[in-house]
């Protein structure tokens, strides 16, 4: 992910970033994006020469969705079906792909942060992907992915 010579690198020492719950019955998985992006998450190791990098604060979620390739390779999966209610000031987006046809690629979802992007491989057996998007107001407050 470089944007304008700079490149950030994602650090993901302790796992926290995600939350994955063991399997169900059902195979199914759920994903959960972090609503917030702490500054301390990320580590600019290659700068611009006599430069310095860092993320001076917390970003808020603001997109999900999912690839086809890894995160560097990858191409941004069209969904199969979108829909969005709105009850006052609350939207929901239900948003699905269908991942049944064969393809040489591994599938991976993202998390959106303004111009940075947090990246979870999802199980190769998948074969539906379903996103749940709440926002209050315009700003998300939920980001849900469930793989079957």
């Amino acid at each position: 992910m470089s944007s304008r010579g700079f490149t950030i690198v994602l650090v993901l020492a302790a796992g926290w970033l995600f939350s994955m719950p063991p399997p169900s019955r059902s195979a199914e998985q759920r994903f959960d994006c972090p609503l917030w992006l702490p500054a301390d998450a990320f580590k600019a190791d290659r700068p611009p020469a006599g430069w310095t990098a860092v993320m001076p604060q917390d970003w808020r979620l603001d997109g999900g969705g999912l690839l086809h390739g890894s995160p560097d390779e990858s191409g941004y999966l069209k969904p199969y079906d979108a829909k969005i209610s709105k009850t006052g000031e609350r939207e929901t987006g239900v948003t699905r792909w269908k991942l049944d046809l064969p393809h040489p690629y591994e599938t991976w979802l993202y998390c959106g942060y303004g111009p940075l992007q947090l990246f979870k491989r999802i199980p190769v057996d998948a074969t539906d992907c379903t996103a749940t998007f709440k926002t209050e107001r315009g700003a998300f407050v939920e980001t849900v992915f469930v793989c079957k």
